[in-house]
């Protein structure tokens, strides 16, 4: 190397400084993401270091929001984030692929197969950023970048501007599905388990909702240490946000009416936790679930609706609600639930309009109102709508980070709702225990957990989570309750 690098000797803080230096010379988000990618690749310790320092600043560049727009732009990243690429034209060859990874100490795998990035819809290979970006997030909370293992599993795209894109890297094929896709699925979680062993965890990550459940279940059964971060993950940090607003309230969980707007994988699991977490206060199954609701792509979720809009096995032990009729207008489902909380996850944005908020406020002194969609163009409403739709009234928080609102006088701090709160502290409980398996009930612990959390401080301007800057303390916390 003589000659071709300086003279001057540095330290590590030094390239911490320099590389921090570099991200503030961009100008957008998408340039500082392809900056920190680069970095990744070219100097690890410096990218980690980095990461560990300005975690708040950088989680929103490296996690949602940017991650969405990184998933879109992937095709034109000259350099990409590190991960394992399985196709479907690999079957019979996985573990040779899996052999190729140059850690040898892998504790957690993060898996997508694309189909559902965010509110994104089908993103194909360009997926890697997702299943990367967790990544990202496990490491930033204390997990070792040696321990994780991004993997992009391609069985092709059925989003045509994909395949008519010159730049897309993924297989330009449509989707395979059956028999085929579960082997690769297989095969890919044997591969990495007889490299890594049994107890590797593995963690599913944006499945399309025909497999996401079905997927959970098939490796749970058999025996895999696994868990659904939309699903689950999802579950606990919105559990843990009805928690948190009950402190804002000065309500009991048993008395409030909880109205899911979305009845895809993400809401499902929250009612079900939600629905367990009463259950463990000495609530009566039945009472609780005829106080939890769902609104799905036909409307609200209950016996008696018309034949056409047939409910699935998943939504069904939601469907028994005595008195209430249907309706396919959430604003009307709105006066006749008469919710205490509204949670949507739906990815259709501005769908909870001034009306609805005003409903709201007409039952409820502060009515909560969660807009988890992300990234933020597909948020419910934005935290100033909420903020001025309900004349300072609401208990908001969202999916994606809004700045602080000041509404006649008083500065709201929107509550952050992020899976980074929950994920990284469940795996590294469940791996610092030695469990078989992970479980609803680590969830709920984590959401608990998560709960207790929030300070005083944070209640004061409306937040109902701490916040990401307590991340490696909220995993710590999370990994101690688990």
């Amino acid at each position: 190397l003589d000659g071709l690098i300086p003279a001057g000797a540095t330290v590590p803080s030094v390239e911490v400084e320099r590389a921090a230096a570099a991200l503030e010379a961009c100008d957008t988000p998408m340039q500082k993401y392809r900056q920190l990618v680069s970095l990744q690749n070219t100097d690890e310790k410096t990218f980690y270091a980095l990461l560990e320092a300005k975690t708040a600043e950088l989680l929103p560049v490296l996690y949602t929001p940017t991650v969405g727009d990184a998933c879109l732009q992937f095709g034109t990243l000259v350099q990409r984030p590190p991960g394992l690429y399985v196709s479907i034209e690999d079957l019979g060859n996985v573990r040779s692929l899996v052999n190729n990874w140059p850690a040898n100490d892998v504790r957690i795998a993060v898996l997508t197969d694309g189909e559902r990035i965010l509110g994104l819809g089908d993103q194909g290979v360009n997926g890697m950023g997702i299943a990367a970006g967790k990544s990202m997030v496990y490491a930033a909370c204390g997990v070792k970048p040696g321990w994780l293992l991004p993997v992009q599993v391609d069985n092709g795209t059925n989003n045509k501007k994909l395949l008519d894109d010159p730049l897309y890297v993924g297989l330009r094929q449509e989707r395979v599905r059956g028999d085929v896709y579960d082997a690769l699925l297989d095969e890919t979680v044997e591969a990495i388990q007889g490299r890594y062993g049994q107890r590797t965890v593995i963690h599913w990550e944006d499945f399309a909702p025909r497999n996401a459940f079905r997927n959970l279940k098939r490796f749970q059964a058999k025996g895999a240490r696994t868990y659904n971060d939309d699903i689950q993950g999802t579950a606990a940090v919105t559990v843990a946000g009805i928690l948190g607003s009950l402190r804002v309230t000065n309500g009991k969980l048993s008395e409030q009416t909880v109205l899911f707007f979305g009845a895809g994988q993400a809401n499902i699991g929250a009612a079900e936790l939600l629905v367990k977490a009463l259950v463990e206060d000495g609530v009566d199954e039945t009472q609780t679930r005829s106080n939890v609701f769902l609104f799905d792509s036909k409307g609200l979720v209950v016996d008696g609706r018309p034949a056409e809009f047939a409910i699935s096995d998943d939504k069904a032990p939601f469907a028994a609600k005595p008195g209430v009729s249907f309706t396919s207008s959430l604003e009307e489902a709105v006066k006749r639930v008469k919710p205490t909380h509204l949670v949507g996850a739906a990815a259709q944005p501005n769908v909870f309009t001034k009306k609805i908020i005003e409903s709201m406020c007409a039952f409820n002194p502060r009515p909560v109102v969660f807009a988890l969609s992300n990234p933020t163009s597909k948020a419910e409403c934005t935290a100033t709508q909420a903020y001025e739709w309900s004349k300072g009234t609401a208990v908001f928080a969202s999916g994606t980070l809004f700045a602080p609102v000041t509404y006649k006088g008083t500065t709201f701090a929107p509550g952050f709702a992020n899976n980074a709160f929950i994920f990284p502290g469940v795996a590294a409980g469940s791996l610092a225990s030695g469990a078989s398996s992970v479980t609803d009930g680590m969830f709920l612990a984590a959401a608990r957990s998560l709960a207790s959390r929030v300070s005083e401080e944070n209640l004061a301007v409306g937040a109902v989570y701490p916040p990401t800057s307590t991340i490696r303390e909220a995993a710590i916390g999370v990994g101690a309750a688990v």
